[in-house]
């Protein structure tokens, strides 16, 4: 084996070399050729210039000639086909010129060629067809050339780009004829049997012009439904269907608008006639007819944004267009409607006549549609957000969180349907009064967002939900954007009306400071293990009296109170948080846990402690704690400080006094007061007092406004029933024993409770107020009945 693989590389080397000879060898004879004729031409340069001189002086006069011969043919209506330079006409030899002339075969007529007989009609049979100086047997089906007898080549492999029935091969004509004898319907075809048939239909449409011009038309719509897949086919079959109904006065129907244009140099006939009659009846465009043009201008490409949002697109193109041209856009045309067909066959070209060809042709001018272009532009860039959530999440589409991506303008659009179910839907929670509270999955099914099956939501999705409710003018909380956490799935939230949102400055420090202060007085109030309703309205009212917020401020900050009560946060997130606050605020900070801890008569021991751990994460003395529970205790009355809750038992009664004490003077008795140490003590602890005062000034909080957290009883029920109502109202719902503890701590019975307030409901609207079940609620359809009353009797 390896003797062979030498000899054969051996082989390969002679070959080699020997081709290298060869090379060689006609180089040098090339390079002595040249030089030969280079040398004639230096010597007879005289005689070579005489010689190019008399041939072309000849060749001149043979062109000359010929194009007076070719002046004197007559054209074919108006001109020949400019295509015919890609396509030469085929024109009859000798032998064809002597067959006779072709003829139109209408529907119905039977014709038979060869051993094929066709039925169907509609084709032109014969030799040639008269054309502009020669005969045209493209599209003649002349009977004389031969057609094989078997192995018909169906798919049309044998035939030339441009097909011609002359120049078919005999297989190729089988094939065709069949084809024509089937009913012309069979998909398996090729295009080309398809294109010499649709060549006389061309020819008998816009050069005989027969009285069968609407068979014609049909009968390209039937092919386009079986071979419109071709491009190159259904592209000159729609021109020839379009160009049909104008050449004969039939209305173009206008293609709705799309953000797919067909492909091609040019705009569509029927936008460019549909455009061009506007302008002639009035100078001026509207905002659907200035998209039309824009999108069926050949220069005009949709992004993104547009062509997957295309309905939004639409009416933010309606908004914004009367924004810049209130009077519609002007175009001034310098040039008609002027249409021609060119044929397929390239056989001929003619003009279209018509009523348009007195139209404005928006085609010839481009100024206007620059600024078009521009609005396109503007508009596709609006889109952008809304595009990119919809390409992340299809499902969403129709969400409000989606709708809150779209401009403004769109926003506000009546037939937007998900922000008029959105708005519909959270009236049920806020009722009249603008304001309510739910779970946070309730809210955000509510909006079209699928929650996680284990309840957590993220930050990204907490957003976007703030953000939608933002855009109808609904506040939320707790909301991440102004500091607090994303709630689970479970927790409440609370919604009220706001202006944008109720967007406030998270980091200002006022707001900063009363956040921290309610999330402390939440973690003082839950200390000894229950936050009762009274500690969260002296929070409430801590709020309210604060006169360096807002009422936005201070509207988002009882809102976040009423959440957080319901979810504590954790304590140790809130004391990292207050090292970071200034002495001012952590003094505010320690008089708001005071405030809910000190009006309670006796302190748990819990809350002892938990104020302790508060000063010593605010850097305070551990002494201020007991200084501030004798100031609460001592603001609330004279008595003394109760350490612990009184419990009587039954004893040795206290004897009367007797008659012999009743009997002796006041001087008997051994008690004495000396005026004089009195009258110092009374003056030491004034001034202590005064010192004191001075200074846990700043901590002491203004008073509340008279009344401003003491519930309104309801006409019919006494206090604790409207309170306990009031709680319910708040929370929105609640669980049953959690509803059962604030029923006792009220002294009421909780099942005496619901009767009772459900009996003054009947009274007053027919039906139960409160829901009872595994959670205890408030029927959402009656807030408004209880709003209404509450106003009435303030």
């Amino acid at each position: 084996m390896k003797d062979v693989r030498g000899i054969s590389s051996m082989g390969r080397r002679r070959t080699s070399s020997a081709g290298g000879t060869v090379f060689l060898v006609v180089f040098g004879l090339l390079a002595a050729a040249v030089s030969a004729v280079y040398r004639f031409v230096v010597e007879n340069a005289a005689a070579i210039s005489a010689f190019v001189l008399v041939c072309g002086g000849i060749i001149l006069s043979a062109y000359l000639l010929s194009r007076r011969k070719s002046q004197a043919v007559p054209a074919l209506d108006h001109g020949e086909s400019s295509r015919a330079a890609r396509q030469p006409v085929r024109s009859s030899g000798p032998t064809r010129q002597q067959a006779p002339p072709a003829r139109w075969i209408p529907l119905g007529e039977r014709a038979r060629v060869g051993n094929a007989e066709i039925a169907s009609g509609l084709f032109y049979l014969g030799g040639h067809l008269p054309g502009p100086g020669r005969a045209i047997v493209q599209y003649a089906i002349n009977p004389a050339l031969p057609v094989a007898a078997a192995g018909a080549d169906i798919e049309g492999n044998s035939m030339p780009y441009w097909p011609s029935y002359s120049d078919m091969s005999p297989a190729a004509r089988r094939a065709f004829l069949d084809w024509m004898r089937d009913g012309r319907r069979n998909p398996a075809y090729g295009i080309g049997h398809v294109f010499v048939f649709f060549y006389g239909l061309e020819h008998r449409l816009f050069v005989e012009r027969g009285d069968d011009a609407a068979l014609l038309v049909r009968e390209v719509e039937r092919l386009l439904t079986i071979y419109g897949t071709n491009n190159s086919f259904r592209g000159y079959a729609t021109t020839f269907v379009t160009t049909a109904c104008v050449w004969y006065g039939a209305r173009l129907p206008l293609p709705p608008l799309s953000p797919e244009r067909a492909g091609g140099p040019e705009m569509d006939i029927a936008t460019r006639l549909h455009l061009g009659e506007r302008l002639a009846a009035a100078p001026s465009l509207s905002a659907e007819d200035a998209l039309r043009w824009a999108l069926a201008s050949p220069d005009t490409y949709l992004r993104t944004p547009a062509l997957r949002c295309f309905e939004e697109f639409v009416q933010l193109w309606n908004i914004r267009f009367v924004k810049h041209f209130p009077a519609g856009l002007a175009v001034n045309a310098k040039s008609n409607i002027s249409l021609r067909y060119r044929a397929a066959s390239a056989a001929f070209e003619v003009e279209v006549v018509g009523p348009h060809q007195q139209w404005p042709d928006v085609s010839s001018i481009s100024k206007p549609l620059d600024k078009l272009q521009g609005l396109v532009a503007e508009c596709t860039d609006e889109l952008d957000t809304f595009s990119r959530f919809v390409g992340r999440k299809p499902a969403l589409r129709n969400s409000m969180v989606a709708a809150a991506m779209l401009p403004d303008d769109l926003q506000r659009t009546p037939g937007l349907v998900a922000v008029g179910d959105f708005r519909r839907r959270l009236v049920s929670v806020m009722g009249e009064q603008g304001r309510g509270s739910t779970t946070a999955q309730i809210l955000f099914e509510m909006a079209g967002i699928e929650v996680p099956p284990d309840g957590k939501i993220s930050a990204a999705v907490a957003d976007d939900l703030g953000r939608a409710l933002d855009s109808i003018d609904v506040a939320i909380e707790p909301d991440r954007r102004y500091g607090s956490s994303v709630p689970r799935a479970d927790e409440q939230v609370f919604v009220f009306k706001a202006q944008a949102g109720g967007p406030v400055d998270a980091a200002r420090t006022a707001f900063t400071a009363m956040r921290a202060q309610v999330e402390v007085a939440v973690l003082a109030a839950g200390a000894d293990g229950d936050a009762s309703f009274e500690e969260l309205q002296r929070t409430i009212a801590r709020i309210r009296a604060a006169s360096d917020l807002s009422g936005v401020e201070q509207a988002r900050l009882i809102a976040f109170a009423v959440t957080t009560f319901n979810s504590p946060p954790k304590r140790a997130r809130v004391m990292r948080k207050l090292a970071e606050m200034g002495e001012a605020e952590r003094r505010a900070i320690a008089g708001a846990a005071f405030a809910v801890v000190g009006d309670n008569p006796t302190p748990d021991v819990a809350e002892v402690k938990f104020l302790e751990r508060l000063h010593k994460s605010l850097g305070l003395p551990k002494e201020a704690v007991y200084e501030g529970l004798h100031q609460a205790a001592a603001a609330r009355s004279d008595e003394p400080i109760a350490i612990s809750e009184e419990k009587r038992v039954a004893g040795v009664p206290i004897p009367k006094e007797s008659a012999l004490a009743r009997a002796l003077p006041p001087a008997a008795s051994r008690i004495r007061f000396d005026a004089a140490r009195l009258a110092r003590t009374r003056q030491e602890t004034d001034a202590v007092s005064a010192l004191l005062s001075g200074i846990f000034e700043e901590e002491a909080p203004p008073p509340p406004p008279a009344m401003a957290d003491q519930p309104a009883t309801l006409k019919g029920l006494d206090g604790p029933h409207t309170e306990l109502l009031e709680l319910l109202e708040l929370r929105g719902a609640m669980s049953r024993s959690e509803f059962d503890r604030h029923a006792r701590e009220m002294r009421l019975l909780p099942d005496g409770a619901i009767e009772r307030i459900n009996d003054w409901s009947f009274d007053r609207f027919d039906e139960a107020l409160i829901e009872e079940g595994d959670e205890v609620a408030v029927a959402p359809h009656l807030r408004d009945r209880i709003a209404e009353i509450r106003e009435s009797a303030a």
